[in-house]
């Protein structure tokens, strides 16, 4: 699995660091993507989703009751940001306590999609953060990443890429 972990510094703070994936060598985050495809639509909801991405990154942290868990498997860490009453937009990331969490993608949840297997593109987003998730749990086990002692941030290797020949 080759990909690219990268620190968003605008979202990021003292109480919370942000990071997202970038899947191919030189390209968007799933963040932005995330962003791209929802930016015409669902302005206001893009807007709302980056400025409580600021908030948890500057003053409150990735609290619990932020986010919808068990997205995934019991473990991955893989959850949602919190839909906030009338919004559109499932925002899906992995979530490491309240320091640190890696952004991915999402997409429209409407009223009758009850759980993301029940839409096509929420399963492709949460099926690819959850083998993230994966993978990053084994470099994790492998020492390759890890947490900060004295910072809420991840250190370690960050990129993932087969080196061209």
């Amino acid at each position: 699995m080759e990909y690219e972990i990268v620190k968003l510094n605008p979202l990021s703070g003292m109480q919370c660091t942000v990071y997202s994936i970038v899947p191919e060598r030189g390209g968007l985050t799933l963040y932005d993507v995330f962003i791209n495809e929802n930016i015409a639509d669902f302005r206001d909801e893009v807007k709302d989703i980056n400025n409580r991405l600021k908030l948890i990154g500057t003053k409150h942290g990735a609290r619990y009751s932020y986010f919808k868990h068990f997205e995934g498997k019991y473990g991955d860490f893989v959850c949602a940001l919190y839909d906030l009453l009338d919004k559109n937009l499932r925002l899906y990331c992995i979530r490491y306590g309240a320091d640190v969490i890696i952004l991915g993608g999402g997409g429209l949840k409407t009223e009758d999609t009850i759980a993301w297997q029940d839409d096509p593109k929420l399963t492709e987003e949460a099926t690819r953060m959850i083998e993230y998730a994966k993978d990053i749990a084994r470099r994790m086990d492998d020492g390759e990443i890890y947490m900060s002692r004295d910072k809420p941030e991840l250190e370690g290797n960050f990129y993932f890429f087969e080196d061209e020949e």
